[in-house]
Order: structure tokens, then C-alpha cells, then sequence
């Protein structure tokens, strides 16, 4: 595995689920890690759980959905941790849910301000450094939601998504030999906050269907802890791919999760 002794990463969502394993595994792995997200207390509690740790770490609370506080976000981070080399664009929404001609246009655009602008916004203030030092590790988290006809009754979350893995596969083309990779994955059903949001919703406003869906994930047993995805994008890191949108459930994906720590 890749050692980021030395390297500066930035997880956004970092409060909690995903984007809190996700910090862990990068400090784990010798990175100093700004914990962002909307939610002081979350971002604080994490970020002094990797100090515990005997990580540098730091707490900013900040909504990606606003380009200019993620602009002073960044240059907080940069003045306090150094120079970023590694992002972990985690941030996301999957509300508003329900039919599409029920849903308030200004919840759809937030959720695409958050999802899909909210990255490009974070993306913005770390290219111009990591192509300087012509090396860099951008990781969009997506979702099978992105794929086919998306997740019915999620429009907004459907869409910012598979727009997100757009801009994965166009910047990466774009930036194709600067030393700079661009790579999304999909971590597959997790047991997260954004899972039981949604199996626990009332099926008469976001339909029966898609939340017996989720229950039904849920009395299986299969969802993922946070820690597997985390270990996904971690072990992406290390890779000098570019350009890929990685399933964890897929080949390229279970084979990246059995190299060795």
C-alpha cells in the first residue's frame, strides 16, 4: 500500500459513515487529514479521534455546496496541514426522494449543488497545486445509482451522480500524464445514515417500492461496514490509474481490496 507519510489529504463528508472510515484509513496510512463537513461537532469528533491517534489532523465545517466557503476551507487547510495532495470528494445527499413531479425544484438543485457542483468547487481548489507538483490523487465517491436507469423515486441523486462520473472520466482524460489522477467509486449497499433515511422513510411520499428495497438490504445482512470502501479508495490511491469508475463488487474492485495492507 501506498505510504502517505508526508501527504496532506482532504475528505469531504467526513463526519461520519463512509467519509469518517475513509479519514481513519488514510491516517492509518501516515496522512495528515482535514475532516470536512456541514457539521462542526461531527467533523471535531472524528478529527480528535485521529489525534488520539497520533495523527495530524484538523476539523473544518463548511458546506461544499458553497463555492466560497469551500475556497476559504481549502486555504485553511493548506495554511494549517501544508500543501493538499489527496481527495477524497465523499460528500453527498440522497434526499430529495419521492416522485419527480412532487419534488420542490430548489431541493433538487441543492441536492445537485451538493453532489455534483459541491465536488467540481472542491476539485477547483486543489488542481492548480497538485499539477504544480505534478502529482495528485482525486477520488469521486458515486454509486450504482449513476448507472442504468438510476435509483427511481432519487432523480436528483441519480443525476448528480452519474454527472459526477462524467467529470471523473472527462478531467482525467484531460489531465491524462500531469502526474494527477482522476478515479470514482461505487461502494455498493453500506450501512450508513443515507440507508436507513431511506428505509425508514414514509413509503406514501417516497414510494413503497424503494423502501422495501432497502429493508430488504438490510434484514439480509449484506450491507458493507464503512471500513470496505474505505480500504477501496485507499488502496486506489496507491494505484497510478486514471480515468476509472470502480464497482467494489466488481472484479477490478475485489481485486484491489485483496492486495496486500
Amino acid at each position: 500500500m501506498l505510504a502517505l507519510a508526508g501527504r496532506v489529504a482532504v475528505v469531504t463528508g467526513g463526519g461520519r459513515g463512509i467519509g469518517a472510515a475513509t479519514a481513519a484509513a488514510l491516517a492509518k496510512a501516515g496522512a495528515s487529514v482535514a475532516v470536512l463537513a456541514r457539521s462542526q461537532g461531527q467533523v471535531s469528533t472524528v478529527a480528535a479521534l485521529l489525534a488520539s491517534q497520533g495523527a495530524r489532523s484538523l476539523a473544518v465545517a463548511a458546506d461544499v455546496a458553497d463555492p466560497a466557503a469551500v475556497a476559504g476551507a481549502f486555504v485553511k487547510i493548506a495554511n494549517t496541514l501544508g500543501p493538499i495532495d489527496v481527495l477524497i470528494n465523499n460528500a453527498g445527499v440522497v434526499a430529495p426522494l419521492g416522485p419527480t413531479g412532487r419534488i420542490d425544484p430548489e431541493a433538487w438543485q441543492a441536492a445537485v449543488a451538493i453532489n455534483l457542483a459541491g465536488p467540481f468547487s472542491c476539485i477547483r481548489a486543489v488542481l492548480p497545486g497538485m499539477l504544480a507538483r505534478r502529482w495528485g490523487r482525486i477520488v469521486n465517491v458515486s454509486t450504482g445509482a449513476a448507472t442504468g436507469t438510476g435509483m427511481i423515486h432519487a432523480n436528483a441523486y441519480s443525476v448528480s451522480k452519474a454527472g459526477l462520473e462524467m467529470l471523473t472520466v472527462n478531467l482525467a482524460t484531460e489531465l491524462a500524464d500531469s502526474g494527477v489522477t482522476v478515479n470514482a467509486v461505487r461502494p455498493g449497499g453500506v450501512d450508513t445514515s443515507m440507508q436507513t433515511q431511506i428505509r425508514t422513510g414514509d413509503p406514501a411520499k417516497i414510494g413503497a417500492t424503494l423502501v422495501a428495497r432497502f429493508q430488504a438490504a438490510y434484514a439480509s445482512g449484506r450491507l458493507l461496514p464503512a471500513e470496505r470502501p474505505a480500504q477501496l479508495i485507499v488502496r486506489l490511491i496507491a494505484q497510478d490509474a486514471t480515468g476509472e469508475i470502480i464497482d467494489i463488487s466488481d472484479p477490478r474492485g475485489q481485486a484491489l481490496l485483496a492486495e496486500p495492507h
